[in-house]
């Protein structure tokens, strides 16, 4: 079963579940069939979990605030890493709580179990930023870019991105895209407009293969974490006939049946997440 098409939704407006470990979570985005989902997990203050056993499933994991600790190592703001499936299960803490954005891989992913996929750990905000990758029809956002981790067999790119204030065009319109891959996105900070409306901090989406989407444009700057499922570069077609810029478009998602009523209200307030 693939995962349902998401555009978008504002993780606030999603409720948090209570686990029996104590932790909680935010599923944005779910496979019930092999396990892949992304998710918000926040561990309280003080908490702690035994290491022992082989991880059933392969994570990323980008620390959003607070600090968790993960065997002999201290992860905090924006550290990144990657746990591949059948790793040994490490021991993890908390001392003052922690927020994490999961990226979890179906339970048969063949790209993501040990042997074939490597532990990553990463200290996101000392690497580089990579301005060379420009696409000539987004020189408007004026983009910069982290690789995080390129999965093996050209399965996954997961990335952050950021684009600079005042990324509108002199122009009116702009061309669409689509991809022949899944596409993947969490807002870290800014805003950025979208014919669905405008994406602020904490903004979701998973788009299928071949979504016609965009165009977009920031007027105040946008800083977003991406993966690309199935691929590790992104390939873009462009369309043919350009759309107007979506500067004060309405907020209309697009979520699948059955997501609760509370998910497709407009987000307005002040909480990240």
């Amino acid at each position: 079963m693939a995962r349902p098409y998401i555009e978008f939704v504002q993780c606030q407006n999603i409720d948090w579940e209570e686990l029996d470990d104590g932790t909680q979570v935010k599923r944005l985005n779910v496979d019930p069939v092999d396990g892949e989902e992304t998710l918000l997990l926040r561990y309280p203050a003080g908490f702690e979990r035994v290491g022992g056993g082989k991880e059933p499933q392969a994570d990323e994991f980008f620390v959003l605030d607070g600090e968790v600790r993960i065997g002999a190592r201290s992860c905090g703001y924006h550290a990144y890493g990657f746990v591949p499936r059948g790793a040994a299960r490490e021991a993890r803490s908390s001392e003052g709580g922690a927020t994490l954005l999961v990226f979890r891989h179906g339970r048969t992913d063949p790209n993501s179990v040990e042997g074939v996929a490597e532990s990553i750990a990463l200290d996101a905000p000392a690497m580089p930023w990579d301005v060379s990758t420009y696409d000539p029809k987004l020189t408007h956002l004026r983009l910069a870019r982290k690789i995080l981790r390129l999965g093996p067999n050209d399965s996954c790119r997961t990335f952050l991105l950021a684009g600079m204030p005042h990324g509108v065009p002199p122009v009116d319109r702009l061309p669409a895209e689509t991809h022949d891959h899944c596409e993947e996105m969490f807002m870290l900070a800014g805003e950025m407009w979208a014919p669905e409306g405008r994406m602020r901090q904490g903004a979701y989406f998973f788009r299928p293969p071949g979504i016609v989407h965009g165009p977009h444009v920031s007027e105040s700057g946008f800083f977003q974490i991406m993966r690309s499922p199935g691929v590790n570069a992104i390939k873009t077609n462009w369309s043919d006939t350009p759309s107007p810029l979506p500067i004060g478009a309405p907020y209309a998602p697009v979520m699948p049946e059955g997501t609760p009523e509370s998910w497709r209200r407009e987000w307005t307030g002040e909480a990240p997440y």
